[in-house]
């Protein structure tokens, strides 16, 4: 659903109209992020532009629109030697882990994945990226499509009222979600939300069985909070499925339930505004559904606390 770029700091640098005109092609939103390279992207941006003479009121936009960059640009831990040139480091990090284009200000080489910053457009290959497509219903599947923001999001939560602890179809997603976060984003805050039905587990019960029922589904390391909703009474109806996080969401028709690569569920990225709202309906005071207590956080070992 993501797709990463290495952007050239000189080159969205090299003017306000090129700054302006290239950073409104990223952001979560979009499904186009920009990488993090070097680490001081954002100062490497803000240095060129000073050099290419842009003025002192453009100058303070661009600074600011840096400042909210964290829908925009990502750190995905990729090495960068200072001695060599931008492009090959790049060059260099593609041939490792391609990114899906690199935009530069010069192509010397000719390479087929650089894309001249002048000459950029979204109807490109590199630059049109769908919004939405079917993905197979495989845990693996699943969890590589939400990649993007399981790697990067301080606050990731599955939001599905239909998540059955005791079924192994929605075990299996989460084993492989949470895989991408050990591996690369173990500060994360994990949490699930589901809904209350009389037929399925309350979280006291969860609390109870919890080593049993989670026993080597939840990486060493890392824990998961879980968070039970009723429908109030003409209220809000709890029914659509979400990847939710501080950067975006993404909306997943059928849910989490890996059912078999016979079947498909539709995602789709979510508008920050439509993903910040969905978000807030599942912050622990909020008021568009009841819920149930207690929230009880899980460990990879099993031990359970009331959160």
């Amino acid at each position: 659903m993501l797709f990463e770029y290495a952007v050239e700091p000189k080159a969205i640098g090299s003017s306000w109209q090129t700054f302006l005109y290239l950073i409104e092609k990223f952001g979560f939103d979009r499904g186009r992020l920009i990488s993090r390279l070097p680490g001081k992207w954002e100062k490497k941006v803000i240095q060129a532009a000073k050099e290419a003479g842009v003025s002192d009121i453009r100058m303070a936009s661009i600074i600011e629109r840096l400042k909210n960059a964290k829908s925009t640009v990502v750190d995905f831990g990729r090495p960068y030697d200072a001695e060599k040139s931008w492009l090959d480091n790049a060059l260099t990090e593609h041939e490792r882990a391609p990114f899906h284009a690199i935009i530069a200000q010069q192509n010397p080489g000719g390479n087929a994945a650089v894309l001249l910053a002048a000459d950029v457009d979204e109807q490109q290959m590199h630059m049109a990226v769908a919004h939405d497509r079917a993905v197979s219903r495989e845990s693996e599947s699943i969890a590589v499509a939400l990649s993007g923001f399981l790697r990067c999001s301080a606050r990731i939560l599955f939001v599905d009222p239909f998540f059955d602890p005791y079924n192994a179809r929605y075990k299996n997603t989460l084993r492989a979600c949470l895989a991408f976060v050990q591996a690369d984003n173990p500060g994360a805050a994990c949490e699930i939300h589901f809904r209350y039905h009389d037929n399925k587990p309350t979280t006291v019960e969860l609390e109870r069985g919890a080593a049993a029922l989670f026993n080597g589904v939840i990486p060493a390391g890392l824990a998961v909070t879980f968070f039970c909703w009723k429908q109030k009474n003409g209220g809000a109806d709890f029914h659509a499925r979400y990847l939710l996080t501080e950067r975006g969401g993404v909306g997943i028709d059928a849910g989490f339930s890996a059912e078999g690569g016979h079947q498909t569920t539709d995602m789709h990225l979510m508008s920050l505004a439509l993903s910040q709202a969905r978000l807030n309906a599942f912050a622990k005071d909020a008021t568009d559904f009841e819920l149930v207590l207690p929230v009880i956080e899980i460990r990879s070992d099993g031990s359970v606390r009331r959160a």
